[in-house]
């Protein structure tokens, strides 16, 4: 892999963010399911991969070829496919077995797999000193309230400890975007806030409206739980 495919946190104090004051929680804005954000990301998608299943043989990885097409900043696959949200919490789609090592490299510490057709090899990321936290879900649909929850806090409580943490599922669009905004909320983040800063920061962010459903759902359980306490 090229140095360039591996991507370091950013440097910025942006965590998961403290608890927003009572009255905004009323004030927070309604998060909504975009059809035409989903339909248009999802034509994309379709084009990126038909582009990284050309670029990878025209540009083999530490090719010349692939200099050069770095050299011109042409839009390459990178190897990891995950994306910094803040400096602590990155999300992306799946982690091949020869990617553990650069992950590590990267600074991921820990991670969250979120398929239900796949489970990340727990003993291999332990030999790069990372923690596996598997949270099966199939294809398209959400993860339960029970999932989230624990999700959330884990991912959390790894982030106050110092820990980098990647959420991932296949392809990086619905499942672990729909944690990585419930780990986001569960800090302290809106809903609508959180899932706007995960599009900002992952072009490929697009989940489904059952995704987006839940999210709220799992917003109104946060904010029911720690009513309560």
């Amino acid at each position: 892999m090229s140095p360039d495919s591996v991507t370091p946190p950013p440097i910025e104090e942006n965590e998961l963010g403290g608890a927003p004051p009572p009255s905004a929680a009323a004030d927070a804005p309604h998060v909504k399911f975009s059809f035409v954000h989903w339909a248009t990301t999802g034509v994309v998608r379709l084009l990126y991969r038909r582009w990284t299943r050309i670029a990878v043989r025209l540009f083999p990885e530490n090719s010349k070829s692939e200099q050069v097409a770095r050299a011109l900043h042409m839009p390459l696959p990178d190897t990891l496919n995950m994306s910094w949200v803040t400096s602590h919490l990155a999300v992306g789609g799946r982690v091949r077995l020869e990617d553990i090592p650069m992950l590590s490299k990267a600074g991921i510490t820990h991670v969250v797999d979120t398929r239900s057709e796949y489970c990340d090899d727990k003993d291999a990321l332990a030999r790069e000193n990372i923690t596996l936290l598997y949270l099966p879900t199939p294809d398209t649909y959400p993860l339960s309230v029970e999932q989230l929850l624990e999700g959330a806090a884990w991912v959390n409580e790894c982030v106050s400890q110092d820990g980098h943490v990647l959420i991932h599922c296949e392809h990086g669009v619905g499942r672990s975007v729909l944690l990585t905004c419930a780990s986001l909320v569960y800090g302290g983040m809106h809903a609508s806030d959180a899932l706007e800063l995960v599009k900002e920061k992952r072009w490929q962010a697009a989940p489904n409206h059952r995704q987006v459903a839940r999210l709220r759902e799992f917003e109104s359980a946060v904010r029911l739980q720690r009513s309560k306490a």
